[in-house]
Formats: C-alpha cells, structure tokens, sequence
C-alpha cells in the first residue's frame, strides 16, 4: 500500500471536533444542566415546604396536647372535696382578675377559680411580659400535682415551694419551709406540689429568632412557680393565636348549655364550666415565597385575615373538665 495514502488515512481517523459540533454539544449540556437545576430547585421547594409544615403540626399539636392536660387536671385538689376547708400557712386567696408585679406569687392561691382567663385583654396580668402583638386571650389553669411528694420514698419539701396536703375534708396550703406546722391528722392524706400556670402568647425569644426573615416568631409562653417565683417559659414555637371559649350548665343536667367568653372573676360562668374550648393558630416561620395567605380564621368571637405569604393551620379542640 503506498505510504503517502496510509498517512492520509490515520490524519482523517485523528481529527477533532469542528466548532459547530462542540457548539451544539455545549447546547445540549447547557440545556441538561438547566433542567437537573430546575429540578433541584423544586425538590429543595418541595422539602422546605414539608418541612415548615411538619414543624407547624407538631408545634400545633404539641401545644393542644399541653393545653388539654392541664385543664383536665384543674381543680384537682388531691382528693379534697371542700376546697372552703383547706387552710394552712399560706390561706386560699379569692381571684381578683389582677396578676401585680414579676415577684408576685398571689395568683398562684387563688383557688376558688381552678379556670380562669381573661378574653383579649391582658392589662391587669402584670405578672406577664409587655407585647406589640395583637389581643390575645389567657387562660389560668390550677390544680395539685398528681403525682405525690417523694412517691414512695421520704418526701423531701424545698423551702420556697407550695405544697397542698389534703384530706376528704381538710386541707393545708404551705410553703417546703413551713411543712412540720401543717399536719393532718385523717387517715388518707396526700401531699402534692401546688401547679397554678398562665398560658399566653408571646414573640419568641432572641434564640427564636426567624432566620429567614429577620424577625420574630410568635410563640406560647406559660408563666409558672419556679422555686416559689412567678417564671416564663416557652412552652411551643410559631403559636400566632391563643382564644378561648368556656362551656357552662347553667341548669346542672351536667351538658353544656352555651360556650361564653371569658367575664370578671366575679361572675357565676366560673362556677358553671364543665368545657373549654380552644383554638390555636400556628404560623410558619418564614415566608413562602409566591404564595399568598388571604384566608379567614375563625377563632371563637375573633376573625383574622391575612395578606402575606406566611402559611397557617388552625387547631380546635374541646375539653371536658374532670374535676367540677
């Protein structure tokens, strides 16, 4: 074969790529790597998504579930059945509607009201931090823990703690410090540590600050004894909306008759509530973007209507009070 057409032969198979040719190919990649990007996007979309309204289910469903078991606790006294009988070192207080200052502990003994609550107005609770936020709704809870001091062990008292020791019918309120001076002599007694709590909204603390937008989250908050002093402490996060309605038998068929806002501590409804009804609103934590929230939610005698693209879900839920 002749040499000169051998080395034409092995020039033609050794050729590159023409520009045209490397010009569609880099089309093609473009095109590829534009639609692997889209779908990155929307997958990381999709996750963001699921992700804020996983976290806005559990919040929401987190704090219905705290709510509901305190209230089915209220007015549980640790078997006493006259409340009008327990006395001891630190008298039962009559509730007032009014929580005074940061270190006042009063409302904590104001047992004549197991359920309280104040309905959008939280003027008189100095007890509580100051907000911008919208009205909202308290709810006061009390009752005596149901687990008893020391189990079945010695009971160790702690000074500044309050105490209820109980019979059928009689009763002693103490402090930890002041246990030896409330003795009952009835067989059945039970010592439990007191539990009087307020729930209400607040914005999240400084670790709770919303990353993505630069503000706060709005969270529920409950005010509780703490080594005998009034503490806060945050109870679940993105909690945009506490209301609540009480459930009263006003003819004692043990039903309820009409679910009321919450009225002055004075008023008989407090004395009639078997029910309460509670709604919570969750928000997410940041924005979505490309979406808008115009929904109404109906929450007892409020509605609340939104223009943003922040997501939502409303909880509702009715408790039966155990303890009448």
């Amino acid at each position: 074969m002749d040499i000169q057409y051998m080395h034409i032969k092995a020039h033609t198979r050794c050729r590159g790529f023409s520009l045209v040719e490397l010009m569609v190919a880099l089309v093609i990649t473009l095109i590829l790597l534009a639609g692997i990007g889209q779908i990155f996007l929307s997958s990381k979309k999709s996750y963001t998504l699921q992700d804020s309204l996983s976290r806005m289910q559990e919040s929401g469903r987190y704090a219905m579930d705290v709510l509901s078991q305190d209230l089915r606790r209220a007015g549980y006294w640790g078997g006493n059945a006259d409340i009008t009988e327990i006395g001891g070192t630190l008298p039962l207080l009559s509730e007032n509607g009014n929580c005074l200052g940061s270190g006042n502990n009063d409302w904590a003994r104001m047992l004549d009201r197991k359920v309280f609550g104040l309905n959008d107005n939280r003027t008189n609770y100095g007890c509580l931090p100051n907000t911008t936020l919208p009205p909202q709704d308290v709810l006061v809870v009390r009752f005596a823990a149901p687990w008893q001091v020391g189990g079945t062990t010695t009971p160790t008292y702690l000074n500044n703690h309050f105490y209820l020791r109980s019979s059928l019918f009689e009763g002693k309120l103490f402090r930890g410090s002041d246990e030896a001076s409330n003795p009952i002599t009835a067989a059945a007694v039970r010592t439990s540590e007191l539990v009087s709590r307020v729930y209400f909204i607040n914005p999240a603390t400084a670790a709770g600050t919303n990353k993505c937008g630069g503000g706060t989250v709005p969270s529920l908050y409950r005010l509780g004894l703490v080594n005998g002093v009034p503490t806060v402490e945050e109870v679940a996060y993105g909690i945009e909306n506490l209301q609540v309605q009480y459930g009263i038998d006003t003819n004692n068929d043990d039903s309820v008759d009409s679910f009321v806002n919450a009225a002055g501590p004075a008023d008989s409804m407090w004395d009639q509530i078997i029910a309460v009804r509670i709604w919570l609103l969750v928000r997410s934590e940041c924005r979505d973007t490309g979406y808008t929230n115009d929904t109404t939610y109906a929450m007892g005698d409020v509605s609340s209507t939104f223009n943003d693209s922040y997501r939502r879900k409303l909880y509702t839920t009715t408790v039966r009070l155990r303890n009448r």
